[in-house]
């Protein structure tokens, strides 16, 4: 236990002398401590790594090589997926019915991300761009496939850009 003395002495005061306990504040100390370092961790598995597309931004590489100026685009939209790429490739992979509503064909997107992966290998980036009104969930899941497929580098673009 730690004291504080407040004096009192001979000024007639009483002395008022006060006893801190300091072992439970240490344990909540320590305990906080453990917790911060434990979630930090956690913090960093969890994260979504990318990066966004603003036109007109400035590179800050020296200039790409000629096969990665053409820039490959995954369009989230309502309607489904767009494969596409600057170069004028375009894949639509339309949504499924399933018990009556329509979802996103995911099996059929790994496939074509697979082979675009095999058709760019030397590429990992791959730019997502989501229409308006698309779910976040729909996004996060069509980044999990290309992150899946090698596509390691992704970034966010707005969908009507590519449209």
């Amino acid at each position: 236990m730690a004291a504080i003395d407040s004096g009192g002495g001979n000024s007639g005061k009483k002395a008022v002398n006060q006893e801190i306990p300091l072992i439970p504040f240490i344990d909540l100390l320590l305990c906080c401590v453990m917790f911060l370092l434990a979630t930090a961790v956690w913090n960093q598995l969890a994260a979504v790594n990318a990066n966004q597309q603003v036109p007109g931004q400035a590179s800050t590489e020296d200039a790409p090589p000629e096969d990665e100026k053409v820039k490959l685009i995954l369009q989230v939209r309502n309607s489904g997926y767009v494969l596409g790429s600057s170069a004028g490739e375009s894949i639509d992979i339309s949504k499924r019915v399933v018990a009556d509503q329509k979802e996103f064909d995911i099996d059929e997107l790994q496939t074509k991300l697979a082979q675009w992966k095999q058709a760019w290998d030397k590429r990992d980036d791959l730019i997502v761009a989501p229409e308006d009104g698309v779910r976040y969930e729909d996004v996060i899941r069509a980044m999990d496939v290309a992150t899946a497929a090698g596509f390691t580098t992704l970034s966010m673009a707005d969908g009507a850009a590519f449209l």
